[in-house]
């Protein structure tokens, strides 16, 4: 089992459509604006709370490549009291989300729903390499989120999707060298090892992917560490800040 350090998991979105996604995810969407960072040269980061998770919203200036394929993270669904049934809708750049009512298909908090190449291959990613919880068909718990996906003709294994949309899934956890090791001794794929990202962080990070190449973090935050080893801690005070579009 993968020992988090905070519940849920983040979901990292790049764009060119700074104030018309803001407005949406913000205005529309309804998650608040906790943070405002600027970590590189033409980039400037909103974290937006969701469920007690964050979205990141990655605004860039340079041109974004049009992708030959889609993202393989194709839905985000969001639990929402005021809606009875799903509510679907498109934010600037096209990504899909959906306000559902809590409980909807185990989702409590949130959903990401993943389009797939193999189904068998993302079963085996997600019971035996994360050794997530399987809570419907398809559908795993993730720190009370959910994980679902489900097979799509139009996905391309290895594809490069640095283009607008849904990039990528971030998992806290209390040690993130040993997480990563295990993790890639069970199958995933290493991306990115320990150490080797030359960002401005106090944050230990790396990447793995899944069977169809998209990107994992794993991040190791001293704040959210010092909070689950002591409660009391208070981590608003952190001097952490996590500088990277990761």
């Amino acid at each position: 089992m993968i020992e988090l350090s905070r519940q849920c998991f983040d979901i990292g979105l790049l764009t060119q459509q700074r104030d018309a996604m803001l407005t949406f995810w913000r205005d529309v969407i309804g998650l608040a604006v906790t943070q405002e960072l600027n970590p590189a040269e033409g980039v400037v980061q909103y974290k937006l709370d969701l469920k007690g998770a964050v979205l990141k919203l990655n605004c860039v200036d340079m041109e974004l490549p049009k992708n030959n394929a889609l993202n393989g993270l194709r839905l985000l669904m969001i639990a929402d009291v005021d809606v009875s049934s799903p509510r679907h809708m498109k934010d600037p750049d096209g990504n899909l989300v959906c306000l559902v009512p809590p409980g909807y298909f185990n989702i409590q908090t949130f959903s990401a729903h993943f389009a797939v190449s193999d189904e068998a291959a993302f079963e085996h990613f997600y019971r035996d390499v994360l050794q997530l919880q399987q809570v419907e068909e398809r559908a795993y718990d993730l720190g009370g989120a959910v994980i679902s996906y489900g097979w799509s003709p139009d996905v391309v294994a290895g594809a490069d999707t640095t283009g607008p949309g849904y990039y990528y899934l971030t998992i806290q956890v209390m040690d993130a060298a040993a997480t990563h090791s295990r993790l890639c001794a069970r199958g995933a794929v290493e991306d990115q090892a320990i150490g080797g990202q030359g960002i401005s962080t106090d944050s230990i990070i790396s990447f793995i992917r899944d069977p169809d190449g998209n990107k994992i973090e794993i991040s190791q935050r001293p704040d959210f560490v010092a909070s689950k080893i002591s409660p009391e801690f208070d981590h608003t005070h952190s001097k952490n800040i996590a500088m990277t579009i990761y």
